[in-house]
């Protein structure tokens, strides 16, 4: 389910596929389901999709939301270990054909 600004986002991407242009969507995309329904809507606008994925260790991962912990803003939350293992758990990686 997209939020009310991913939508707004997509119907503007769709608008700039369709005039020929290239679009970048940085939504996480944890699902392969997710992946697969972009994709097929970008092609089925004559667009061309590749998959970027940029692989990252768990120990990384943990010292960047650290870093981002060390500097919130007011009224952001902070994000736990326990909770970073737990999202990372719902990541589907991405196959080999969903890179091809």
């Amino acid at each position: 389910m997209r939020s009310p600004v991913e939508s707004v986002q997509w119907e503007v991407a769709k608008r700039v596929l369709v005039l020929g242009s290239n679009v970048v969507l940085e939504w996480g995309f944890w699902s392969r389901d997710a992946r697969m329904w972009y994709r097929s809507q970008a092609e089925a606008l004559g667009a061309h999709v590749e998959l970027r994925y940029l692989a990252v260790g768990r120990d990384e991962l943990w010292a960047r939301v650290s870093k981002r912990n060390a500097q919130l803003p007011p009224g952001t939350f902070a994000v736990t270990e326990n909770q970073l293992e737990l999202c990372s758990s719902w990541f589907e990686l991405p196959t080999a054909d969903e890179l091809a």
